[in-house]
């Protein structure tokens, strides 16, 4: 590790700041910015396919459609995440992202002319171009940043990717109200409203550097030099930092195949670390948690209008805390902090579903529920909302690492879509009960973090990698 410790500098902030808006905020706005302005787009549905194709649907067939609208953003990450070691190699880290941000724009402005030329398959693709781009996002941008970064910020700037979509989510919200964009006549541009942040956000990045640990593995040894002294100023730490990336890149070789990190028993275990965290991360029930959020507080006594801008404030303090996550980590253990995440997540869905169950007989019972969804939200964001994005950057070697990052971001969009095609069934049979399945993959999270994740804070790749390399007889301490 190179001597001495640099900190935050104002390039690299600039730099986190602009790949973040331009980028992740576009996947989080996507997820929420569908939600007020759906009675308006189901009703479209209907009227396009009758003066398009005269055909007259049902309402549930304008439901189906409108569903459809809603995972096709799902089911074009799952497309899209296998793309990213491929894009990674040829194109470079920061050439994915600005690929991957032109794929954004595009769906934006398919989105934004659907009613203009009245296609519902426009919509589609809009939203199947942007599902595409998040998928190599996932994977991406949070590798771009860590490499960016010095070492003791690697989890530091990890955070981002969380800050970004959680910011995105609350300013989809902003878009779609009906005081905004969110009205029958206006709904396509709050879904085209993403194109605004890609352009600001990415803009600077022409100025940007290429990752240099990328540059070194590519044999493009000045540009990584160049590269570095852009981002450290220090000629003396970019030495240091150099040769130990050179000389990490000389004992790994060239970039290895997604067959052969998936073959080599090596690997076995930090690809079930990484892969199970974005399956533990989107089955801890966090989206459902802001479902099950508009019942409380109407139940609770306020009006629709008041639960509306109380799911907002929810929204806001799932943002507020994602901000504090850059001193978390950087500040406390990886271990200890996603321990005590997937403990205090699994306890507040317990009491979250015991108060859901009691709501059911004695109204008071929404006011006891306010306070476990917000203390979930805290927890959640202690760990399990941060560190499956950026965790795969600091257990796998640069070779293996952009297809580690590329399977973990996979089973996020496999794990959003099998808890959004199943949750509303269980929801319907058990009820509140469906927490408690969430409530048992946190354990889950618990006990793999627990006894098979080595401690990677301010340590070295070299000293963690074989850790990790027995399997299941691997041992951390």
């Amino acid at each position: 590790m190179a001597e001495g410790k640099q900190g935050w500098t104002c390039r690299l902030i600039l730099i986190c700041i602009c790949i973040t808006m331009g980028t992740v905020l576009p996947i989080g706005y996507a997820f929420s910015v569908l939600n007020e302005p759906a009675v308006f787009i189901r009703s479209w549905i209907g009227k396009s396919a009758s003066t398009r194709y005269s055909s007259s649907l049902s309402d549930t067939q304008r439901m189906l459609v409108l569903a459809g609208v809603v995972s096709m953003y799902v089911i074009g990450g799952l497309l899209g995440s296998p793309f990213a070691p491929l894009c990674n190699s040829r194109l470079g880290r920061r050439g994915s992202l600005m690929l991957s941000a032109l794929l954004i724009l595009m769906g934006a402005i398919c989105q934004g002319s659907c009613t203009i030329v009245n296609s519902i398959e426009l919509l589609l693709l809009g939203r199947l171009l942007g599902g595409f781009a998040a998928g190599i996002v996932y994977s991406t941008q949070p590798m771009y940043l860590v490499e960016l970064a010095p070492a003791e910020l690697s989890g530091s700037v990890g955070v981002f990717t969380c800050i970004g979509l959680t910011g995105g989510i609350m300013m989809g919200q902003v878009f779609s109200f009906d005081f905004a964009l969110g009205t029958e006549n206006l709904w396509h541009y709050a879904l085209a409203g993403s194109a605004i942040f890609v352009i600001i956000g990415m803009l600077p990045s022409f100025w940007f550097p290429e990752s240099p640990r990328h540059l070194a593995t590519k044999g493009n040894r000045e540009k990584a030099k160049s590269a570095l002294m852009f981002l450290r100023g220090d000629e003396d730490r970019v030495k240091a930092e150099l040769a130990e990336i050179e000389a990490t890149a000389g004992a790994q070789g060239e970039q290895v195949t997604m067959k052969e990190v998936i073959c080599n028993k090596k690997l076995m275990m930090p690809l079930i670390i990484v892969s199970s965290f974005h399956v533990v991360q989107q089955m801890s029930g966090i989206s459902a948690i802001f479902y099950y959020s508009i019942v409380i507080f109407t139940d609770a006594g306020f009006n629709p209008t008041m639960a509306m801008w109380l799911n907002f404030a929810t929204g806001m303090l799932n943002f507020v805390v994602a901000l504090l996550g850059p001193i978390m980590m950087a500040r406390y253990n990886r271990r200890i902090m996603m321990m005590l995440s997937c403990m205090l997540s699994a306890i507040c869905l317990v009491l979250f579903c015991v108060g859901l169950k009691f709501m059911e007989s004695f109204y008071m019972a929404s006011y006891a529920c306010i306070p476990f969804l917000l203390l979930y939200i805290i927890a959640f964001n202690m760990g399990l909302g941060p560190m499956p994005y950026f965790i795969g950057a600091e257990i796998f070697e640069t070779g293996p690492r952009p297809v580690a990052m590329a399977l973990g971001g996979f089973f996020n969009w496999l794990a959003n879509f099998i808890l959004n095609l199943c949750f509303p069934t269980l929801n319907a049979t058990i009820g509140p009960y469906a927490f408690l399945i969430c409530a048992g993959v946190c354990i889950y999270g618990f006990l793999l973090t627990c006894r098979y994740l080595p401690e990677t804070r301010n340590k070295e790749l070299k000293d963690v990698v074989p850790l990790m390399e027995n399997g299941f007889k691997s041992k951390i301490k």
